[in-house]
C-alpha cells in the first residue's frame, strides 16, 4: 500500500497500487473516477477490529480443511481463512463478491493474499497473490470454472516446503466454498469439487441427494469417493 507515499513524482494508480490495487481501499482509492471506492480487504479490517478472531479459520500448512467463506463486504460467521508459515508471514483468503462494498471491483471469487508483517507500511506489507498474473490485479480471484485459475500453490520454503494448495470451490448461497490442501491432494480434490458444480449445474430433486453425499464425502477429505459418488449421476 503505497498511497502514503506522498513525494512520489508520479501519482498515477500504477505507481502506487503495486501490492493489491484495487482490493482494499488503502491501496487504491478508486477504480474509476466519478464511482464509488473500492471495499476493504481482511487485512485491513482485522488491523481496524472489524474481523474478529472467531471469524478467522486458522489451518496449517501440511493440513487438509474446508471452509465456506462469506462475502467479506456482508459479513458473516467465517469471513477469511489465514494460513500462518514458519518465516512469520501468512496467508489471508476470503470471499470477494460484487456486492454492498465490493460491488465495484473488477471481478469476483476466492482472493489470496500474503502479509509480510515485518515489512514497513508501503513496502508490500500485503500483497495480492493474483490469479490472472496481471499487474492491475483485475483477475486477481481464482474460481473452480476456470482451468488457469482454479488452484494457489505455495511448494517453496527456505528451510522446508511450505507444502500448501489452495483451491476455490462451489458456493452454497453467497458463501464460496475454499479448501486449504497440499499440493499432492489439489488434482484429486479440482477433479471432485468441479463434479459437483456440474451436478449443482444440473440440480434438479432427483440429485440432490447425490449432492449432499458427495458434498459429505469431499468434507470429510475423501476426494475419490466424493467425485465417483458425483459421477454417477452425470
Amino acid at each position: 500500500m503505497r498511497q502514503s507515499d506522498a513525494s512520489a513524482a508520479n501519482p498515477s494508480f500504477e505507481h502506487h497500487a503495486i501490492y493489491m490495487g484495487p482490493w482494499d481501499i488503502m491501496s487504491q482509492h478508486l477504480v474509476k473516477k466519478g464511482e464509488l471506492p473500492p471495499g476493504i480487504s481482511s487485512f485491513t479490517k482485522i488491523r481496524l477490529g472489524w474481523i474478529k478472531e472467531h471469524q478467522v479459520q486458522i489451518v496449517k500448512p501440511g493440513e487438509t480443511s474446508f471452509a465456506l467463506l462469506a462475502p467479506l463486504s456482508a459479513g458473516g460467521e467465517t469471513l477469511a481463512v489465514k494460513i500462518p508459515l514458519d518465516d512469520g508471514t501468512y496467508y489471508l483468503v476470503e470471499n470477494r463478491q460484487q456486492t454492498g462494498f465490493d460491488r465495484i471491483l473488477p471481478d469476483s471469487g476466492m482472493l489470496v493474499l500474503k502479509v509480510h508483517p515485518q515489512e514497513d507500511e508501503g513496502f508490500g506489507t500485503v500483497k495480492v497473490m493474483s490469479a490472472g498474473g496481471s499487474r492491475d490485479f483485475v483477475h486477481a480471484t481464482y474460481k473452480l470454472e476456470l482451468s488457469n485459475r482454479n488452484l494457489f500453490v505455495d511448494n517453496a520454503g527456505l528451510f522446508r516446503k511450505n507444502n500448501i494448495a489452495i483451491i476455490p470451490l462451489w458456493k452454497e448461497g453467497d458463501h464460496l466454498g475454499v479448501l486449504v490442501t497440499t499440493p499432492e491432494q489439489s488434482a484429486e480434490a479440482i477433479q471432485a469439487a468441479q463434479a459437483i458444480q456440474a451436478l449443482i449445474n444440473q440440480s434438479g430433486n432427483e440429485k440432490e441427494k447425490t449432492i449432499i453425499e458427495a458434498i459429505a464425502a469431499f468434507k470429510n477429505k475423501d476426494f475419490e469417493k466424493s467425485f465417483s459418488i458425483a459421477k454417477r449421476k452425470l
